[in-house]
């Protein structure tokens, strides 16, 4: 290997890890339903985030700051996948079909021009699909690209085709 091909290697590695260990200095994510089950069905509540409904029996597969990962609904930074992490999330919807928010991406795609400044953008959580009993979205889609440039957009569609993390099943 090259030594430009190992530094290229080394740094996505590093990423990967400083992404899994974003934020564990924190006591949880905000939402964060690790070993919780859903509360029962009753008159909706505000959401501490504003304007989402925390009533939606769907829920984010999430990664960040707990590398083991839980259900999680409405998160403030969500590890889309091995590639793409979203922070800063304020959530304006949360549905039994579909999530959206405003906050700031980055990635392996785009490094190293976001690693100290993320791109602005407006994510939609969508394609709900049950696991083990409990449903997860399974795709996201930027509905607003913001500050973010065409070469990256294409460049994160390009590492994980929009696909979110899932739990992996017990069967």
């Amino acid at each position: 290997m090259r030594p430009t091909s190992v530094a290229a290697v080394g740094a996505l590695g590093l990423l990967v890890l400083l992404q899994g260990c974003a934020g564990q200095e924190n006591e949880g994510v905000q939402g964060n339903l690790e070993h919780e089950e859903p509360a029962p069905s009753g008159p909706a509540q505000p959401s501490p985030q504003g304007a989402a409904s925390a009533s939606a029996d769907v829920f984010v597969y999430n990664t960040y700051g707990d590398e083991r990962g839980s259900a999680d609904r409405e998160p403030e930074g969500l590890t889309a996948s091995e590639f793409t992490t979203f922070t800063e999330l304020d959530w304006s919807t949360w549905s039994d079909e579909s999530a959206e928010g405003e906050g700031r991406v980055s990635g392996t795609w785009c490094l190293p021009e976001c690693q100290d400044d993320p791109y602005g953008v407006t994510v939609e959580l969508h394609g709900p699909e049950d696991v083990d009993g409990r449903d997860y979205y399974t795709a996201y889609t930027l509905t607003d690209t913001g500050n973010l440039p065409e070469d990256m957009h294409k460049r994160m569609r390009e590492a994980d085709e929009g696909r979110l993390m899932l739990p992996s099943s017990a069967e």
